[in-house]
Formats: C-alpha cells, structure tokens, sequence
C-alpha cells in the first residue's frame, strides 16, 4: 500500500515540475486562477501522499502480528491437548 502512494506522490512531482514550465502567473485573470488552483491541487495531493507514507503505524501492525500468532499458537496447542 505504501509503495503505491510513493508512486503517486512521485507522479504529482513529475507533472508538478513540467507544468512550472508552461504555467505562467500572469496575464488574463481566469488564467491565473485556474494556474493557482492547479497548484494548490497538486500540493494537497503530493501531501496527502506523502503524509500517508509518513504516518502509517507501524508498531501496531507489529503488534498485531505477534498477538495473532501467539493466538494461533495456542489454538494448536490446545488442539494438540484434545
């Protein structure tokens, strides 16, 4: 899942870097507003990437893990016992 937003993140960034090339700040004023939209766009959404592969628990799925094979182990062993 992680490697998924990497990939997205690094697609805004691409497309965010060769529009700076065309986009242009001035000029006719629907024009400069679709331009800054567009950025505020590609921000948030190289952000929101980024923040969910930078925040995601990592000590809980750890956790998890270990309580769901201790679980299953003991469901052997007492099976085992029967």
């Amino acid at each position: 899942m992680t490697v998924k937003n990497l990939f997205y993140a690094m697609i805004a960034l691409m497309s965010l870097y060769f529009a700076l090339q065309k986009i242009t700040l001035s000029g006719n004023h629907m024009e400069t507003v679709f331009a800054m939209s567009w950025l505020c766009l590609a921000v948030f959404v190289i952000g929101g990437n980024l923040a969910h592969y930078l925040y995601r628990p990592k000590q809980a799925s750890m956790r998890q893990d270990k309580e769901v094979k201790h679980y299953i182990q003991k469901k052997r062993q007492r099976q085992m016992m029967r």
